[in-house]
């Protein structure tokens, strides 16, 4: 019923944009994003490069529509080499071994995971000023907004970034548990099918409520031990966002059920406050998921922590992050008790003259134990140039250097929209 929904609404939006005029259309990039990681991999030099990009239809100053879609590639390298990927022959009556079983399922994951996908990403129509009043309602389907990440207050109130750098494929290359294309965006994210409302308060405040069927439980694995979600997830989150120019908060409460009142909570906090005498400070605190049936604990915490501190020459980051072990309602055992120290030292600001450039020390503990131990010293250089954000580092890892030197150094460049 969903899928079939979503088609009838996705023509008519396609019909309703072809019928608008060129001059309240407005196709834009929202989001840009791609990157290079050089490092020795079995002992040869590997380049492996990823994209991300959002492209967005708007119905411009006269209509409330938007249609967006995403363009990705893990790996373009292998995106460019598997694009026209074809099964090898095979005699009939040929047997094949539990060995070479797992080896061409193995190769068929790896070509698989790694297109250059272009995906449906969202679809939303909106009423503004209902009765005159500054309340809006958006039907949505698809991705929506991501909570207390720190990006919503750039993109409604037009302020100077504040979100946290620390996130992305320049800190965590391989994703959350691997999957490249799962990264931390915020504390939870909005994805399914409903309906929005939105109290708009001037540059000073908004909420906004969210109601919606949650597609985020469906299971993308297939085995034979990997039984389809098919019972259906209902979702609520209620969000407010305070914005004054030396404080800025943003907060939001949310539950998910079934039909068999299986539940989950989350909630979470996100600060900003600011001295105005180069002492500013960052928080993100809340809980991504909580299965009411089951214990809570620390492993539940989506928490960072990250003051900064600016003085004549420069400046100086410190962030703490601990990672929660279920995302988006994805559960990555690997991330138990995982966390991370950044030491961020530089010059330049890359908001006010374009340019910054330092060192940083990175530093990967687990508080269960020692196995997940690393730490990482990188010099880095970042500036902005018609409107594009280029970054580069060089990674060196000094407990690899008398062990094994080619492991030691890897690099980093990246290039990405900075409107």
């Amino acid at each position: 019923m969903t899928h079939n929904l979503l088609k009838v609404f996705c023509l008519i939006l396609l019909l309703f944009a072809a019928e608008m005029r060129l001059a309240a259309a407005e196709i834009s990039v929202p989001r840009l994003e791609f990157a290079s990681r050089g490092a020795v991999e079995n002992g040869e030099f590997v380049l492996s490069s990823n994209l991300a990009a959002d492209i967005a239809l708007n119905g411009g100053y006269k209509y409330g529509v938007l249609l967006g879609f995403s363009l990705e590639a893990g790996n373009l390298g292998k995106a460019l080499a598997y694009k026209n990927f074809q099964f090898g022959y095979l005699p009939a009556g040929s047997s094949v071994s539990d060995t070479e079983y797992n080896s061409l399922i193995d190769q068929l994951n790896d070509r698989m995971n790694n297109q250059a996908v272009l995906s449906f990403r969202v679809a939303e129509a909106a009423i503004r000023n209902i009765f005159q009043l500054p309340l809006d309602i958006s039907y949505f389907i698809g991705i929506g907004d991501s909570f207390c990440s720190g990006s919503e207050f750039t993109e409604r109130f037009g302020t100077t970034p504040i979100a946290s750098s620390f996130q992305g494929f320049f800190y965590f290359p391989k994703g959350i548990g691997g999957n490249i294309s799962h990264q931390y965006d915020g504390i939870h994210g909005v994805r399914g099918t409903g309906l929005s409302l939105s109290w708009n308060l001037g540059e000073s405040a908004a909420s906004q409520l969210y109601l919606y069927q949650d597609f985020s439980f469906l299971n993308d694995v297939i085995a034979p031990s990997a039984a389809a979600s098919d019972s259906a997830h209902y979702s609520g989150d209620l969000r407010f966002l305070i914005n004054q120019e030396k404080v800025k908060l943003e907060g939001f409460m949310g539950i998910t059920t079934t039909q068999s009142l299986q539940n989950s909570l989350r909630g979470g906090v996100m600060a900003w406050f600011s001295s105005g005498r180069g002492a500013d400070f960052f928080l993100q605190c809340g809980i991504p998921d909580w299965e009411t049936d089951t214990g809570i604990s620390i492993d539940n915490l989506y928490f960072l922590i990250e003051p900064r501190l600016k003085f004549k020459l420069f400046s100086l980051y410190v962030t703490f992050f601990y990672h929660p072990f279920e995302y988006l309602h994805i559960k990555t055992l690997e991330e138990r008790g995982k966390a991370d120290i950044n030491v961020k030292l530089f010059m330049g600001d890359i908001a006010s003259s374009r340019f910054e450039g330092g060192l940083e020390t990175t530093m990967g503990l687990n508080i269960n134990g020692l196995q997940d131990f690393a730490l990482y010293a990188a010099p880095f250089i970042s500036l902005i140039s018609d409107g594009l954000r280029w970054d580069a580092k060089i990674r060196v890892n000094p407990l690899e250097l008398n062990a094994n030197l080619e492991r030691a150094f890897d690099f980093f460049i990246g290039i990405r929209t900075a409107y």
